[in-house]
């Protein structure tokens, strides 16, 4: 498009080598990922493979807190909610819990130690647009990258004159029965077994983390480290060290008896060494030069079709040093550039740690360096699993959420049996916490809090992504023989288990409101109620997915039970929407209960503004709902924990606030202290971005960075909205905020098949192009014009 402003390069610079985990650089392929620090005399990559989890299938089977039937407890805490009797609930629903899921766990280091006279660092940076991370010094340089097509990280040294170097693998499970490290001539191999089970919590003082020698148990890994080199090689003891070198190319590999969700690891430990030494000798004997450019062409395939560029008149370059604009950022001067390059780092990070055949993005990506890391690094699926994948089909990453609908089946085969066996109810069901091993229980040792363990919704957000698939791209195929399934089971366990309630429409009993707690009557905090908000929004919209979806498999010659179809649209005759609380709020809970934590980090009472649609500001007859979500989040505050931040800003612009948006994205681009982030994950304060740009909640999890990126684009397009007359409205620039008059943005999707580019001055729009995929009328809105209807057809590109 001509009228684009100047693209400026998505990087991150930096002038001093990383101090803290949190300044390293991530690179990934998906499935292994590592953490660089850029230290020239003493370099390290911190190493993650993603199917390195503690704990096996046999694993979520859970251990229950009581013996009694919990279909039969559940029974006890209902009748206890409709009598009124909230301390019997909130004492027996404790019986409803089954341990923890799994952790995420680190492989190990790579250490290159360099003898000789100290090096002084010049640059240390991550190429967002080549996916290649690196530093130059006064004496050499090096470049790494993660290959997909290797399915190998690659690491390239050059010295200006020969050094004498050291390099080491060290496991992150250094048990020396279960970890070993061995060299040779070119090849460093690290073999490790990951522990069986892993308590979650941050004390890792507390002996937690068990190991099980059985077969099938836990997950054995081996890594494999390639070394050539034009220096004298030489093996000694677990080290390989090299004399004179001024070229070393280090290739890592990882191969783990990891098979699938539903089957134990395997254990041939001597089939994984010597696939894994194979694999290194095949990538090892690749020219680097040939590696990276395999690694670019593969990368951009997916890099290459979006941008998004924000002018700076007040930037002195094109390329400003990252601590530079952090330290902007510190004084609420949020710079555009910032802006764009942490909607960019949204993106690499995505293409970095989600593939088809990967697993899902957990609460950490792909990377984690600790054993009994935060919150497990697993998959909390009560807001920050969902918020990973906001920004794939926006940011024309859709094909990347495939691991997220792979986890989500796996967790329909484990959570049928979750329904029966904890609610006595067909279908499947899911909580607050999964794993790669498909968990899906109620957690908690039996006194955990039911503000966040008693929660069986999960399964019901997550079917959100597999509609947004439908409604991003068409595909009816995928609807029928991948969403369908999923959908109907979970509509089953939602008509099983909606109850009666007194004035005639249906609920939940119990129900919670993720993580959030209110006061009784007598000042005491509680979690379980009669019917939450966020409840009905969830099994309200599922219902309506199903009428939708339905209607299509029939049309392809499905058959659908018709009782299924009168009980679904009778069941949403009494599911209305909420009414504003007497205090003009957004109700919470049925009831106007008093919030324990006015100020709480949750939002769920407002899923259906985002990111469900049940509500809009196109609608005139819901205008007094979204003024209530205005006052609830004026009442919430501006500040909160990180990935709270970024859900705050898609609400924002949902509700087209643009200045209460970027009061929260200006808090969510504030920069962690230092003393924060050498923490690591023992801190207290909340929100804020580490130095290489990692959302810190703190402390650091990835879902901020994805949601940020989500919301962002939402400020910008949005497309969930529907005229009177039920056609899809496109609304471009809807909050855009006043810094950001000069911009462009290619290749963006929106619901309904389109993919757009868009460019603007002085904050109007400029220039449009459309891309239709599908063929249907839309309604484009444009700030300063009047809405213009458009007969699309797919293929026809429309200029505006």
């Amino acid at each position: 498009m001509p009228d684009r402003v100047a693209a400026a390069p998505h990087r991150l610079e930096y002038a001093t080598p990383a101090r803290h985990w949190t300044d390293a650089l991530p690179i990934g392929n998906g499935r292994i990922g590592a953490m660089l620090y850029g230290e020239p005399d003493h370099d390290r990559w911190q190493l993650n493979d993603d199917t390195c989890w503690s704990g096996s299938p046999s694993s979520t089977a859970g251990v229950p807190a009581s013996t009694e039937p919990s279909p039969e407890v559940i029974e006890r805490v209902r009748a206890a909610l409709l009598a009124g009797d909230v301390v019997t609930a909130e004492r027996e629903i404790r019986k409803v819990q089954y341990g923890h899921s799994q952790a995420y766990q680190p492989l190990a280091e790579l250490e290159i130690e360099v003898a000789g006279p100290a090096s002084t660092l010049t640059r240390r940076d991550l190429d967002l647009g080549t996916a290649v991370a690196g530093w130059q010094s006064d004496g050499g340089r090096a470049e790494v990258f993660a290959s997909a097509p290797a399915a190998a990280i690659v690491g390239d040294y050059r010295w200006d004159r020969p050094r004498d170097l050291t390099i080491g693998l060290t496991a992150a499970h250094a048990d020396s029965r279960r970890s070993m490290v061995t060299a040779d001539q070119d090849q460093l191999l690290l073999v490790s077994r990951m522990p069986s089970d892993v308590f979650p919590g941050h004390d890792h003082a507390t002996r937690s983390v068990f190991y099980d020698d059985t077969p099938g148990a836990a997950v054995t890994a081996v890594a494999v480290a390639g070394i050539s080199s034009d220096g004298t090689v030489s093996a000694d003891g677990p080290v390989i060290r090299i004399a004179a070198a001024t070229e070393l190319v280090i290739t890592v590999v990882t191969e783990t008896d990891f098979g699938d969700s539903l089957t134990p690891p395997h254990g041939d430990l001597d089939r994984l060494i010597r696939t894994a030494r194979q694999r290194s000798a095949d990538v090892t004997a690749i020219p680097v030069g040939r590696l990276r450019a395999e690694h670019l062409e593969e990368y951009r395939s997916w890099w290459d079709r979006f941008d998004l560029q924000l002018a700076d008149p007040t930037a002195a370059d094109d390329h400003a040093d990252t601590d530079a604009l952090l330290a902007r950022s510190r004084d609420r001067d949020v710079s555009p550039r910032l802006v764009a390059l942490i909607v960019a780092f949204g993106r690499y990070l995505m293409i970095s740690s989600s593939r088809p055949g990967s697993r899902a993005i957990n609460l950490q990506g792909i990377w984690n360096p600790w054993v009994q890391p935060p919150w497990s690094s697993n998959y909390t699926v009560n807001i920050n699993t969902e918020m990973n994948y906001w920004p794939a089909f926006p940011a024309h990453l859709g094909e990347l959420a495939e691991p997220l609908y792979d986890l989500v089946e796996t967790m329909a085969v484990t959570g049928a049996e979750t329904a029966r066996r904890v609610y006595g109810r067909p279908g499947w069901a899911a909580h607050h916490n999964a794993d790669q091993w498909g968990y899906s229980l109620p957690v908690g040792p039996g006194d955990a809090n039911p503000c966040w363990a008693a929660w069986p919704m999960a399964g019901f957000w997550l079917l959100r992504h597999f509609w947004e698939q439908y409604e991003f791209t068409g595909d009816e195929d995928f609807l029928i023989n991948r969403t369908w399934p999923l959908l109907d089971g979970a509509t089953e366990f939602a008509l099983a288990t909606l109850v009666d309630l007194p004035d005639g429409s249906l609920g939940t009993v119990p129900s919670t409101s993720p993580e959030n707690s209110y006061l009784t009557a007598d000042g005491d905090r509680a979690a379980v109620t009669i019917s939450s908000t966020m409840d009905g929004a969830l099994i309200r919209e599922c219902l309506r997915n199903w009428q939708r979806a339905a209607e299509i498999v029939t049309r392809h010659g499905g058959d659908i039970d018709p009782v299924r179809t009168t009980t679904v649209g009778a069941t949403l005759n009494r599911l209305p929407l909420p009414r504003p609380t007497a205090r003009g709020s957004y109700p919470e809970w049925r009831d106007d209960l008093a919030e324990a934590e006015p100020s709480h980090r949750h939002q769920s009472h407002l899923y259906d503004i985002h990111p469900g649609d049940a509500v809009t500001v196109y609608d005139p007859e819901q205008a007094d709902l979204i003024e209530a979500a205005r006052e609830t989040l004026r009442l919430r505050g501006a500040y909160s924990t990180g990935w709270s931040l970024a859900w705050r800003i898609s609400l924002h612009a949902r509700l087209h606030e643009t200045a209460a948006a970027q009061q929260s994205l200006g808090y969510f681009l504030a920069p962690v202290p230092d003393d924060i982030a050498a923490a690591g994950p023992q801190v207290a304060q909340a929100g804020g971005v580490y130095r290489n740009l990692f959302c810190a909640h703190p402390p650091f999890q990835i879902d901020g960075n994805f949601g940020v990126t989500a919301g962002i684009l939402e400020l910008l397009v949005q497309s969930h909205g529907r005229t009177a007359e039920g056609v899809r409205i496109i609304d471009l620039l809807p909050c855009l905020p006043d810094t950001w008059a000069d911009g462009s943005l290619r290749g963006v999707r929106t619901r309904g098949g389109l993919i757009m580019d868009l460019s603007w001055r002085d904050g109007a729009i400029t220039e449009v192009m459309i891309m239709p995929t599908i063929g249907q009328q839309v309604m484009i809105r444009m700030p300063g014009r009047r809405d213009l209807q458009l007969d699309l057809v797919p293929g026809h590109r429309f200029t505006l």
